[in-house]
């Protein structure tokens, strides 16, 4: 073979290999190298929907006492009751199958969101699906890797209120944590949307509670109060840097808003130049990770949606998962050796995230990651008009 048809070679099988063998291969690593020793599959479904669904049907309480030992297990049921109820169908198969039945849903819900951005590139979709924070999500079921699917249609028919609106609502009922998302549609002026959000989320929330019999709310703040207690300074968050710093969980969390609001500052300074309704939805959404009291690396399969918007093919931003899977390999692992009582079915890990003090590297680093990259997407320059959606054309439809 001449050297001219080993580099014709060599180049075809380039893509192959490095945007598909290459992240499967590593992806694969991650779940039954890395996590599964450790951890059980769709560790995160089974205690915040599985289990709560399973009670559910018999007739049990959904949530736990608002006590620390109910919280400090890990995976606690804290999510509002819409997707609790959503998962009810999966609740009635045994929690195994009904792990990697939502895990399908969740790869579903990536690939979709691409789709609807309109992201034709395969290498994104392999990228996207094995980016280390969202096999993260995938393997321990976490429901927000879901998320970037209402995330992707409020940005895909942004002109179209009732729809955008709906999309947004959906994502805050499901977790609070997005709600600076209705603040991207007023300060790109698109008050009809924010108020479908502001509305559909608080009927969301609100049916879902009378369709439990509001079993749990009494309790319910209480119980988001524990766990932020628990997590917020043992997560990758800002608070968790400000609580190993030494502040308290309430200065903490209350500095983790600070940054939060900042950042919503900055989108609403972006929002009237140009291409800024783009940029300012980009650093919105790093805003919500970034002012969250708890934070997991899941957390920043979100971002996904904003370089798919600015980068529909591939480019070096897809590969920013593997940033923070590299802070994480690094990090110590917390482990319960020294902690007594631990209940048998609760993972080291799990015990040891409740129980020890984080490194100030590890979270520190992620946070730096997310604005970093918010402000590379809010730097650069977006799609090209031609493989946009028009935006005239869907407002007039709509």
């Amino acid at each position: 073979m001449s050297g001219a048809s080993l580099l014709h070679v060599l180049r075809r099988l380039r893509d192959p290999l490095l945007f598909g063998a290459v992240p499967i291969t590593f992806a694969l690593l991650l779940v039954f190298a890395a996590y599964g020793p450790s951890w059980p599959t769709g560790f995160d479904f089974r205690g915040t929907l599985w289990e709560p669904a399973r009670a559910l049907l018999d007739g049990n309480p959904i949530y736990p006492p608002p006590t620390r030992e109910a919280v400090v297990i890990g995976n606690p049921a804290v999510y509002p009751p819409l997707f609790i109820l959503a998962s009810v169908p999966l609740a009635l198969v045994p929690v195994g199958t009904a792990a990697w039945l939502w895990f399908v849903i969740l790869v579903v819900g990536v690939g979709l969101s691409l789709w609807i951005l309109n992201v034709r590139d395969w290498r994104c979709y392999v990228l996207a699906v094995t980016s280390p924070v969202v096999v993260h999500g995938l393997f321990f079921g976490n429901l927000t890797v879901l998320l970037v699917l209402p995330l992707a249609l409020a940005w895909r028919y942004r002109e179209r209120a009732r729809i955008a609106g709906l999309a947004v609502g959906v994502a805050v009922a499901a977790k609070l944590f997005v709600a600076p998302l209705v603040v991207w549609l007023l300060v790109t002026r698109r008050f009809r949307a924010a108020a479908w959000a502001v509305g559909s989320a608080a009927v969301l929330v609100l049916g879902a509670w009378a369709l439990v019999g509001f079993d749990g709310l009494r309790d319910y703040p209480t119980l988001l109060r524990v766990v932020q207690d628990v997590y917020a300074v043992r997560s990758i968050s800002v608070s968790t840097v400000a609580g190993v710093l030494g502040a308290s969980v309430s200065t903490a969390v209350a500095i983790a808003a600070v940054v939060g609001l900042a950042c919503l500052a900055v989108a609403a300074w972006l929002a009237p130049r140009p291409d800024g309704d783009r940029r300012a939805f980009a650093v919105v959404v790093a805003a919500c990770i970034v002012a969250s009291p708890i934070v997991w690396p899941n957390y920043a399969a979100l971002l996904l949606v904003p370089i798919a918007v600015t980068w529909p093919t591939v480019a070096p931003a897809w590969f920013f998962g593997y940033a923070v899977w590299f802070l994480g390999a690094l990090a110590p692992k917390p482990t319960a050796q020294d902690v007594c009582c631990r209940p048998p079915d609760v993972p080291g890990q799990a015990w040891g995230w409740s129980h020890s003090e984080p490194a100030i590297w590890y979270p520190a680093g992620v946070m730096l990651i997310v604005a970093g990259l918010a402000g590379a997407l809010a730097l650069a320059k977006g799609r090209p008009r031609s493989q946009s959606i028009d935006t005239r054309v869907l407002a007039t439809r709509s």
